[in-house]
């Protein structure tokens, strides 16, 4: 079950095992009193500060195993936990953070379907501020490398034509029409790149239902891997939980994305 409803989390939100994770980019607690809204007992997954590699020049790549091991367990995270990861958009940071968790061997993590603007628009009570984690966990990340992709990895694809190349990104920046935000990146997409917008995968912050996503997804070789990219390795993994929804199984996120191919290559 990689996906569940806010009425699912409301009903099974005091099992002992469940760990609710807030994966909003930025610390909604920091922010104004408008946007200050949380689901009540999640914990804070700061994907910005904790869980990038602050040491690399791109932005949001993944962070070392062991950095993984020590932030998780301070989180409270055991083996046998059941975590839901939201964010405060409907679905955009979440699916990266759901990402993490499956590359390091945790296999019972989900996004909520809507995350916190579906949570508030059926009338669910929120709380005004995180629960701080308690004892520490137990889980032991083992990385799969499986689940990311580099350049290298990339240009061999490329040229053995060997996998599906998936942009997440706006057409408008996948066709070079607009600048990119990020300054020092020309326009344009990795060749051979087929370009399916994240947001094509989402209906009002929630994930379309299969079936409209598997019309989506018809252009995509479902029996070849597939490597997704975007701007900097997030929306990319929308794309990629889209897929997985499909049934699609051989995946991978080129974490450096378009921040390092549009720099470098």
């Amino acid at each position: 079950m990689a996906l569940v409803s806010v009425e699912w989390l409301r009903k099974n939100s005091h099992d002992p095992k469940l760990v609710i994770l807030d994966g909003s980019f930025g610390n909604p607690i920091e922010k104004s009193d408008s946007e200050n809204k949380i689901i009540p007992n999640a914990i804070f997954f700061d994907l910005d500060k904790t869980f990038s590699d602050t040491t690399s020049d791109l932005p949001h790549t993944m962070v070392s195993e062991q950095k993984f091991t020590d932030e998780v367990q301070k989180l409270g995270i055991d083996d046998d936990s059941k975590i839901v990861v939201y964010d405060n958009k409907g679905i955009y940071a979440s699916p990266r953070v759901w990402w993490m968790f499956r590359s390091m061997g945790f296999e019972n993590v989900c996004v909520l379907d809507g995350g916190l603007p579906e949570w508030e628009r059926v009338g669910f009570d929120v709380s005004d501020g995180h629960k701080t984690p308690g004892s520490k966990g137990n889980f032991v990340p083992e990385f799969n490398p499986d689940f990311f992709a580099d350049k290298v990895q990339v240009k061999k694809a490329i040229l053995e034509n060997t996998s599906e190349i998936v942009d997440a990104r706006h057409p408008n920046r996948f066709n070079g029409l607009e600048d990119e935000p990020r300054k020092g990146l020309r326009r344009g997409h990795i060749p051979s790149a087929k370009n399916l917008y994240f947001n094509d995968c989402l209906c009002d912050g929630k994930l379309k239902p299969t079936s409209e996503l598997r019309q989506i997804f018809s252009k995509i070789d479902s029996e070849k891997p597939t490597i997704f990219s975007c701007g900097s390795g997030v929306t990319a993994c929308i794309t990629a939980f889209a897929a997985y929804i499909c049934g699609f199984e051989k995946l991978s996120v080129y974490d450096g994305s378009w921040a390092e191919w549009g720099s470098f290559c």
